[in-house]
Formats: structure tokens, sequence, C-alpha cells
């Protein structure tokens, strides 16, 4: 191998471990911002396991077989098992989310605001585990700056309560009625955020 071609192998393998790199931590600001108050379009662009995740690995599967051929197949066996194990599990959560019947409800703030309560309901296939779980999501201001916050999530386990209703109850105030619960959140009128009435 002359000295030109090791240089580009070189190039090559440092593009592709970076690029896996990269992923991940594309994916982990996408988690991160998936959380109540998160950055609603960072969340739904960057919390792409399949994509990412399944995008690094190939990459640091490629740079380690690019590198040094000895250390390649010890390095290539142990990505490919790991690589295995995640594909497996991604594979057992779409299963999952890919049998839910999913519906949403949005219902713009009275007050005119840049805000929305959203209702998300999703019906499972029999088996395992509660049959029907809903969120209750609100959604504050719009582009880049746009929040997502989390004020229910109902339905998660066996014999949980189940949503009779979400709605707006006054300008900036969201009630949330279960079979078993009654809460009110009230909305911080600079940010936005929701806290909940005691």
């Amino acid at each position: 191998m002359n000295r030109r071609t090791s240089r580009t192998r070189r190039v090559l393998v440092r593009l592709l471990a970076g690029s896996g790199l990269a992923a991940v931590l594309l994916y982990t600001e996408g988690q991160w911002e998936s959380r109540s108050g998160g950055l609603m379009l960072v969340a739904d662009l960057l919390n792409q396991p399949e994509l990412l995740i399944g995008g690094a690995l190939a990459a640091l599967i490629a740079a380690a077989w690019l590198s040094d051929p000895r250390a390649a197949v010890r390095t290539a066996t142990r990505a490919v098992t790991v690589t295995a194990g995640v594909v497996f599990l991604l594979g057992v959560l779409a299963a999952h989310k890919v049998s839910a019947a999913e519906t949403r409800s949005r219902e713009d703030a009275p007050a005119g605001a840049e805000r929305a309560l959203v209702v998300v309901h999703r019906s499972y296939a029999t088996g395992p585990g509660p049959d029907e779980r809903w969120q209750v999501l609100l959604e504050s201001g719009e582009g880049w700056s746009a929040r997502r916050w989390s004020l229910a999530d109902i339905g998660r386990r066996p014999g949980d309560a189940r949503l009779v209703e979400a709605s707006w109850t006054g300008r900036s105030q969201i009630t949330v009625v279960t079979d078993s619960y009654r809460r009110v959140f009230n909305l911080d009128q600079d940010s936005g955020e929701p806290v909940e009435a005691r």
C-alpha cells in the first residue's frame, strides 16, 4: 500500500469515526430536548434512534474495518455483537410502536396566544400491558423557540386511569380529568410554562 492510499484511508477512518460520534451527540441532544419543556423542533428532528444510532454504528463499524486490518476483525466482532443487541432492542420497540393506532387532537388557547393543548391517544393491539395510552401536552411558541410540556401521561400501566377530558378552562388554564383524578394547570404569563394548581 503506497503512502497516498494510506493517508486517504486514515482520513476516511477519521471522517467515519467523527460522523459516528456526531450522530450519537445529535441523538443525545434530541433525547434531552424531548423532556417536558424542551425545544419541540429539536426533539422532533433529532430524537430518531433508528436513524442516528443505526448510522453511528454503521460508521463506526466501517471505520473499524478500514483501520488496522489485524485489529479490525476483533473490533468488528465486538461491534457486530453490540449492533445485533441494539437492532434487536430497536426492533422490539419499533414493533410495539407500529402496533399502536394513533390519533391527535389540537385545541388552540382561547387567549389567542401561540399555545395549543394537544392530546395524543394511542390504541394498542391486545397483548401484555395497557391497551390505551393518552399523552396530554402543551405546545407553546413557534419556530425554533417553541417548547412542549408534558401535563399528563395516562394509561402507562395496567389498571391506570383513563382520560375523560383535557381542555382549556380559562384564558391560561388547562384542566385534565380522568376517571380517578382532576388536575388543573395555570400557565405562567411570561414563559408559558404550566404550573399545577395546589
